[in-house]
């Protein structure tokens, strides 16, 4: 059933062994820095492995097998017990899952909401799904995975470039953009299963990917008129209305992202090869410049659980960086990261700290407040680009 059961094998197997002994100076240092040193126990390998893959990827954690902080996780079929007896950050928790890949991300998110109650760390892997593209095939094609990957499922089988997914508001489908049904970039959607429905078909010119709104609206980008402008529709492609027009020819407007309440996009725009970002109404109206420091600064994301907060990529003595953009304080953070690998496409996971982007050709996993890169995707998905997460709306 796990498409990775081999990965969690050959994770399980260091579970135990000897590594660094720590003494409590150098773990008290870590611990200053809002790292934990953890080390993890299970009676079940492949669980153990899996749980333990997910927490690496997290930056408040470090997977140190001597450490005297151990997670510990006993399972009984679809439930665990999860639990560390260490005074530093002692807690017990009852885990159920559906399945044993939903029961490893439980098991993940009740260690870090259990190890990290001082710092009020949140839930992050249950409830994130990762949709991105792969080449392995030798066509583009959209696939999904889970941030513990021991689920990673191939959605289109259509031997053509399928590219641009993005998650439907309520987490049941997937659009994306194929030529497959024509010579012309079209907007389908699909859950897996069947035939790919048809969202925006017919169009001529370039089409961008489809954000979804809480609403379960969409928001793209084309140029059916003859400009690159920002479009809105209902969620199967009704009624399809344009919202922002470019001025002119030479200027673009893409990459919409819509706020957490709806109200407002932030989209990429301005002329030819001097991209940056810009608000404005999800209703239409005139664009608001959001200053970056940055001459080239593309893709934004809002991040879902601090609504004045945006992700976004820019460009830096020829290479691609991230940045997180505060609305409010009107401040502009770098992620800073230890590799000058260029790090583009950015999205927020569910506790609005960690993102998913790519690097190089794979997909790794940040923490935009150390900078800790984990590479998500393994070698036998190849070349993988443009992931997009799901998150749970907020209520």
């Amino acid at each position: 059933m796990r498409l990775l059961s081999l990965f969690a094998v050959f994770l399980a197997s260091p579970l135990f062994a000897q590594g660094n002994i720590k003494v409590d100076t150098e773990i008290g240092g870590l611990i200053s820095r809002k790292i934990l040193p953890v080390a993890i126990v299970s009676d079940d390998p492949i669980l153990g492995g899996l749980v333990q893959f997910a927490l690496s990827t997290h930056g408040a954690i470090e997977i140190s097998p001597s450490s005297p902080i151990k997670v510990r996780i006993g399972r009984g079929g679809l439930a665990a017990v999860v639990s560390c007896d260490n005074a530093l950050c002692a807690f017990t928790s009852n885990v159920e899952g559906k399945d044993e890949d939903q029961l490893a991300l439980r098991v993940a998110d009740a260690a870090i909401v259990g190890l990290g109650r001082r710092w009020q760390l949140k839930p992050l892997f249950a409830d994130t799904k990762v949709a991105f593209v792969s080449r392995s095939t030798g066509s583009a094609e959209i696939y999904v995975t889970n941030l513990a990957r021991s689920k990673t499922l191939r959605l289109t089988r259509y031997g053509n470039t399928s590219i641009g997914p993005r998650w439907s508001a309520d987490g049941s489908r997937i659009f994306f953009i194929s030529s497959f049904r024509s010579n012309w970039p079209e907007i389908f959607s699909t859950n897996g299963y069947g035939e790919a429905a048809k969202v925006i078909i017919n169009v001529r010119g370039a089409l961008g990917a489809a954000s979804s709104g809480p609403d379960g609206r969409i928001a793209f980008a084309s140029s059916n008129k003859g400009t690159m402008d920002i479009f809105v529709a209902g969620p199967q492609g009704q009624t399809p209305t344009r919202v922002i027009k470019a001025p002119s020819m030479q200027w673009v407007n893409t990459d919409p992202s819509w706020s957490p309440d709806g109200s407002r996009f932030a989209l990429t725009a301005g002329p030819t090869g001097s991209p940056g970002i810009y608000l404005a109404s999800s209703a239409g109206g005139a664009l608001q410049r959001v200053p970056t420091g940055h001459n080239y600064s593309t893709e934004p994301r809002w991040n879902p659980v601090v609504p004045n907060q945006l992700v976004f990529t820019y460009q830096e003595a020829g290479s691609l960086r991230l940045g997180v953009l505060d609305l409010a304080a009107s401040t502009v953070t770098p992620i800073v990261t230890k590799s000058p690998v260029s790090i583009a496409h950015a999205s927020w996971c569910a506790d609005g700290r960690h993102l998913v982007a790519a690097q190089g050709n794979g997909l790794v996993v940040i923490d935009s407040v150390t900078g800790k890169v984990t590479r998500l995707t393994p070698s036998q998905l190849g070349d993988c680009s443009e992931p997009d997460c799901w998150t749970p709306r907020a209520q």
